[in-house]
């Protein structure tokens, strides 16, 4: 359990990160009601959001409306603005504050979904207190645009007690999950592929106890949940188009038991590589990896675990777009140590790391395009190249400093 506490407060980081841009006065951030968002015209220049000298504006502390990137960046201020930043390509050394935002629910976790059979792109924002997720479709367009795709979806009754870990769409964008710890829950929702809508999936919530994070597999047919108070993985197979339930624990061999038994070292969240052939585990003081079966989705191994001298609290994973790099974001001030993923599962330690070592980093996210990193530092969002040989993090020269006091998420938008 202490493990579980050390990293729900990291996710209480989140909502205490001071922001500098401020978007109540501007056209496109008008919020119709407690649960609705108003239809966004595009925004103009002289529109929101606006920051100050070089602390959270774009270009001498303002916003454009002319940029046309290729991918984007959203980060949510601490007073519910979503803010789309620019990112530029192929450079990638600087993020730009465009002339979009949209207002949601105050939360921690910020999703894109994007949608293989209609080409289309969503941002969802899940705020916990009041138990809703806003969405938002993302326009393909110059000026990007952010626009509601209707009410804002309620998840439970906000006077329920839930501790939200994780929400996370599926790499096909066909759901997301949301894990609820003190709930024991796991929630599946369907997302329309057109409109962008969400419904709650036949059979959901499901109850699995003490679920931190999810992860789904590159072929969408299996889903593993940690339970990190008890040692274990659960493991489900997947059917979005069934009536009954989408998700079916596979109980031949669900719970998957972390093999040295040793809670106090247990799997907190994962990372699945690009050919979806082994399962990568955050452990409390190690990394380690699993086989996948291809047909099942059963996990066997491990890989000898990784473990950490001086020790390092690995809480979360992320890959580099190539499948060559993993990272893993420490507790506290540990930063991010870097790892190049070998053919047979094993990890090499990149030299050099950990990166941002003694700062409060809280999130971390690859640009979509590969070659950067974006960290969330003290409540900055920091740039780092990524070396495509070594995989070793070096920070970028950034002439704008932003702000987000929740996860943030990025989508290709041409």
């Amino acid at each position: 359990m202490a493990m579980k506490r050390s990293f729900l407060q990291v996710i209480a980081l989140f909502l205490g990160a001071i922001s500098l841009v401020n978007c109540s006065n501007a056209p496109s951030c008008v919020r119709a009601s407690a649960d609705t968002l108003v239809r966004m015209p595009a925004a103009t220049a002289s529109g929101c959001p606006v920051g100050s000298g070089g602390g959270g504006g774009g270009g001498n502390g303002a916003c454009s409306n002319t940029l046309t990137p290729t991918d984007v960046l959203f980060g949510q201020t601490s007073t519910g603005a979503i803010t789309t930043l620019a990112i530029n390509t192929p450079a990638g050394t600087n993020l730009s504050l465009m002339c979009t935002t949209a207002n949601a629910g105050l939360g921690a976790e910020l999703a894109v979904a994007n949608v293989i059979s209609s080409s289309k792109n969503f941002l969802y924002a899940l705020s916990i207190q009041a138990g809703t997720i806003d969405g938002l479709a993302i326009g393909h367009v110059a000026p990007v645009t952010l626009t509601a795709v209707g009410p804002a979806f309620s998840i439970w009754a906000a006077n329920g007690v839930h501790t939200v870990v994780e929400m996370q769409a599926d790499p096909s964008g066909r759901f997301l999950t949301v894990t609820d710890a003190a709930a024991s829950m796991v929630h599946v929702l369907l997302i329309d592929p057109n409109l962008g809508t969400l419904k709650e999936a036949p059979g959901s919530p499901f109850t699995v106890a003490n679920a931190l994070f999810t992860a789904v597999g590159t072929t969408g047919e299996f889903l593993y949940v940690t339970d990190q108070s008890d040692a274990e993985i659960r493991i489900f197979s997947i059917d979005v188009t069934s009536s009954v339930q989408v998700l079916t624990e596979l109980t031949a061999f669900s719970p998957f038991i972390e093999p040295t038994g040793n809670p106090s070292n247990a799997p907190i969240s994962m990372q699945i590589n690009s050919a979806g052939t082994f399962l990568y585990t955050a452990n409390t003081a190690s990394i380690s990896f699993y086989a996948i079966d291809p047909i099942s989705g059963a996990l066997s191994g491990p890989g000898s675990p990784l473990s950490f001298v001086p020790q390092f609290n690995p809480q979360l994973l992320t890959m580099d777009v190539t499948g060559s790099f993993l990272y893993a974001l420490g507790q506290g001030f540990e930063g991010v140590l870097g790892f190049t993923m070998n053919g047979n599962g094993s990890l090499t330690l990149i030299s050099g790391t950990p990166t941002a070592g003694g700062s409060s980093v809280t999130d971390m996210l690859v640009n979509p395009l590969g070659g950067q990193m974006y960290l969330l530092v003290a409540g900055s969002i920091d740039v780092f190249t990524i070396d495509p040989t070594s995989g070793a993090l070096a920070p970028a020269t950034s002439t704008t400093t932003f702000k987000s006091s929740s996860t943030f998420a990025a989508a290709k938008v041409q």
